[in-house]
C-alpha cells in the first residue's frame, strides 16, 4: 500500500469515526425520530389532594398505544421535602393513546408532574400545574403552573 493510499484511508476512517459519534451523541429527535408528545389534564375532587391525571400521548400526529405510562409529582419549591408515590396510568379506553392515573399529594402549590413512557417510545414528559384550594362538593380543574392562579 501507497503512502498516499495510507493517509486517504486514514482520513476515511478518521470522518466515519466522527459521524458515528455524532450519531450516537445526538439525540433521537434531532436524528430524525419523533419525540412523544404529551397532553396532560388533572382534576381534583372537592378538598381531597387526590387527583386524577388523564394523559393524552402522541408521537407525531399518531396516538401513542401500548405504551406503560407512570406518574410521579415532585414540589419544585421544596426538593426533596415532597414527592409523591409513582402511580401507575393505564389506558382509559375512551380514545387510542389516552391514559388515566391518580396521585395523592400532599398539599396544594405548584407541583412538577413526570409522564414516564415505556413501550413502543421511551421518554419523560414533565408537567407543571397549580393545584388550589377546592370545595369539598366541587370537582376543580388542576391548571398549568404557567397560567395566573384562578378564584374558586
Amino acid at each position: 500500500m501507497t503512502r498516499s493510499t495510507e493517509k486517504s484511508l486514514s482520513r476515511w476512517a478518521a470522518l466515519i469515526a466522527m459521524a458515528i459519534t455524532a450519531a450516537a451523541t445526538t439525540p433521537a429527535h434531532a436524528q430524525g425520530a419523533t419525540r412523544v408528545q404529551a397532553d396532560l389534564s388533572c382534576v381534583m375532587a372537592g378538598a381531597s389532594l387526590e387527583i386524577d391525571c388523564t394523559v393524552r400521548l402522541r408521537r407525531g400526529d399518531q396516538p401513542l398505544e401500548g405504551a406503560e405510562v407512570t406518574l410521579g409529582a415532585t414540589m419544585p419549591s421544596m426538593p426533596m421535602a415532597h414527592s409523591v408515590r409513582p402511580a401507575l396510568a393505564k389506558p382509559t379506553g375512551r380514545a387510542p393513546g389516552e391514559y388515566l392515573g391518580q396521585l395523592d399529594l400532599e398539599m396544594t402549590g405548584v407541583w412538577a408532574i413526570q409522564v414516564d413512557v415505556s413501550g413502543p417510545a421511551r421518554d419523560r414528559i414533565v408537567r407543571r400545574i397549580r393545584v388550589e384550594d377546592c370545595p369539598q362538593d366541587k370537582r376543580c380543574d388542576v391548571t398549568s403552573a404557567d397560567a395566573p392562579p384562578t378564584k374558586r
